[in-house]
C-alpha cells in the first residue's frame, strides 16, 4: 500500500530526477502537496510530463506511485540566488540603492549581504595564509 503523505526533501528529489527536473519540480510546486499517479496513467498531456518529460515523468511516478509528494520550499537557496546575483553586480559597479530597487530589499540588507560576502572572503583569505605559515 502506497505512503500517501510524503515529504521529501529537495536531496532526494535531486538523487531520483537528476538536478535540473528536481529543480523544475520545486519550481512549479514549490510548498505544495502534488499527488503523483501510478506509470500506466501517464500521458503526454500529463502536467508531470509537460514539465519534466515521459521518461522522468514515469520515474517520479515509479518511485512514488500513489503518493502526495509536499515539496519543499526551497527558501535558502532562493535566497543564496538572489544574494549571489546582488554581490556580482555590485562587484560590477551597481550601486547599493539600484539593487535594493531592483530586488525589493531595503539599502540596508544589501548593505548587509555585501558585507557579509566581504567578510567571508576576508575569512576564506586569512586561512589560507595561516596554513601556508605551517606548510613550510
Amino acid at each position: 500500500m502506497p505512503n500517501h503523505h510524503n515529504t521529501k526533501t529537495y536531496q532526494e528529489l535531486e538523487m531520483l530526477l537528476g538536478h535540473d527536473a528536481a529543480d523544475k519540480v520545486v519550481a512549479a510546486y514549490r510548498g505544495q502537496e502534488l499527488y503523483i499517479p501510478e506509470p500506466a496513467k501517464m500521458s503526454d498531456n500529463h502536467k508531470l510530463v509537460r514539465l519534466l518529460g515521459m521518461d522522468v515523468a514515469k520515474r517520479l511516478c515509479h518511485y512514488w506511485q500513489g503518493g502526495i509528494l509536499t515539496l519543499p520550499m526551497q527558501q535558502a537557496k532562493k535566497i543564496a540566488k538572489r544574494n549571489a546575483s546582488i554581490v556580482r553586480k555590485h562587484k560590477a559597479g551597481i550601486d547599493k540603492s539600484l539593487l535594493a530597487t531592483e530586488y525589493g530589499l531595503h539599502v540596508r540588507t544589501v548593505r548587509k549581504i555585501v558585507e557579509k560576502y566581504n567578510n567571508e572572503q576576508a575569512k576564506q583569505a586569512y586561512a589560507r595564509m595561516q596554513y601556508q605559515l605551517f606548510d613550510h
